[in-house]
């Protein structure tokens, strides 16, 4: 079980998940919009800066928080370069805001935001909070 951060063939940041529940979803980098699949159910969306080494680190917080709630909530994990790639797919994100970036989603509603760095015990009591 793993995680890989890197750029494909176009320089495109990208996550690659190896053996993780399927309940942990790699999302593209620079979409221009939020996914159907973000619509439905709970969700937690981790959005990080790949030239950021602890915020990379950040995503296995977010794997293993995802794992204590057992398939109760779909972590998606979405790489960026740039800040303002984040507007594309929530439009009330802050680009001056430190990452990563933090939404709990229910039925595509954004019900709870958060940036920065955080424990996996505040994560924790954030998502079981909503």
């Amino acid at each position: 079980m793993a995680y890989r951060v890197s750029r494909d063939e176009h320089g495109v940041p990208c996550i690659t998940l190896t053996g993780e529940p399927a309940y942990c979803h790699a999302l593209d980098a620079g979409v221009s919009g939020r996914e159907p699949e973000l619509g439905g159910g709970a969700w937690l969306v981790m959005a990080f800066p790949v030239w950021s080494a602890p915020d990379v680190a950040a995503v296995q917080d977010a794997i293993d928080l995802a794992k204590r709630f057992g398939g109760r909530l779909d972590l998606g994990l979405r790489p960026y370069d740039d800040p303002l790639e984040l507007q594309a797919w929530w439009p009330d994100a802050d680009p001056d805001a430190p990452g990563p970036f933090w939404l709990l989603l229910r039925d595509g509603e954004v019900r709870r935001h958060r940036t920065g760095r955080v424990s996996a015990s505040e994560l924790d009591r954030w998502v079981h909070a909503d």
